[in-house]
């Protein structure tokens, strides 16, 4: 009889956990995502909180600029008002009541408040008013300002131009002589007169002035544009402008003409203590007139 071969059940055993582990292998293996470990997706997490960081500070950047243009927006809207109180865009009361004529000036605003309708108009045409404020010089401020106001005062207004100095021999000069209704002739005499004067000299204020107050004794309204101090004429010298303002209180006694200034240049508006800025604000204030500035 043949003898049968006994089966070794340790040997089995031991086969089927290499196979049990080697299959595990094989399933972790295909399981676990290749390429992907943790590591990696730990990066990609702190980069993308790094770029989010990044992003909130340029949002904040931009806020801050938005906030910049906000405050400046605001300011500049503060000075216009400032401007607008102390310009106030109405002619006289007696203008609404009459025809518009837009060809001619008339029914449009004129840009300030005037007592009336006779203007005299004294430009300092010394030779500190070729001085240059930001780049444009004084004297060709002065001269675009005028010819913008003429151009737009009303035909039925009375004006006269009177620059001073003239000359050595002469501290003040008129285009006129009298005030002379402003038609469409006169609007261009005055704006010829104004773009041939050329600055020369000192700023014979206080002898123009006198001029003016004996020589015009209809007139309702003075315009004063003037960039320095008052001084003698031919001379370096300073006026005494508490004695300028004391005797235009007696020339203005009876006839109540209302005085109105316009400083020229960036040195007579940011010194608000020097002499040219004081008196031309206790001229306006002293004689019931605006001081504004250019």
């Amino acid at each position: 009889m043949v003898k049968r071969r006994e089966v070794n059940i340790f040997s089995l055993s031991f086969l089927d956990i290499i196979s049990g582990a080697l299959g595990a292998v094989i399933i972790l293996y295909v399981a676990v995502p290749k390429g992907n470990p943790l590591e990696s997706q730990l990066d990609k997490v702190v980069s993308d909180v790094k770029n989010k960081d990044a992003k909130i500070q340029e949002l904040q950047n931009e806020l801050e600029q938005l906030r910049e243009l906000r405050e400046s927006a605001q300011k500049a809207i503060q000075e216009n008002e400032d401007f607008k109180a102390q310009v106030q865009p109405v002619v006289v009361e007696e203008e609404k009541k009459e025809d518009s004529g837009v060809a001619d000036g008339q029914g449009l605003e004129v840009g300030f408040k005037f007592k009336g309708k006779s203007i005299v108009f004294i430009l300092d045409t010394s030779k500190s008013m070729m001085y240059e404020d930001q780049g444009h010089d004084r004297m060709g401020q002065v001269k675009a300002g005028l010819k913008m106001l003429i151009m737009s005062m009303p035909s039925n207004f009375n004006v006269e131009v009177v620059q001073f100095p003239n000359s050595d021999r002469s501290p003040y000069r008129a285009l006129f002589g009298k005030l002379k209704r402003l038609n469409k002739e006169t609007k261009l005499d005055v704006i010829d007169y104004v773009y041939g004067l050329k600055p020369y000299g000192g700023t014979p204020t206080r002898d123009t002035l006198s001029y003016v107050f004996n020589q015009y004794k209809d007139m309702s309204d003075i315009v004063l544009l003037t960039d320095g101090e008052p001084s003698l004429h031919n001379s370096n010298i300073k006026d005494d402008i508490f004695e300028i303002l004391n005797n235009v209180r007696k020339w203005n006694a009876n006839s109540h003409v209302q005085i109105n200034t316009i400083g020229v240049g960036d040195d007579v508006l940011h010194d608000k203590t020097g002499k040219p800025y004081q008196f031309l604000r206790l001229l306006a204030e002293q004689n019931t007139g605006f001081f504004v500035g250019f």
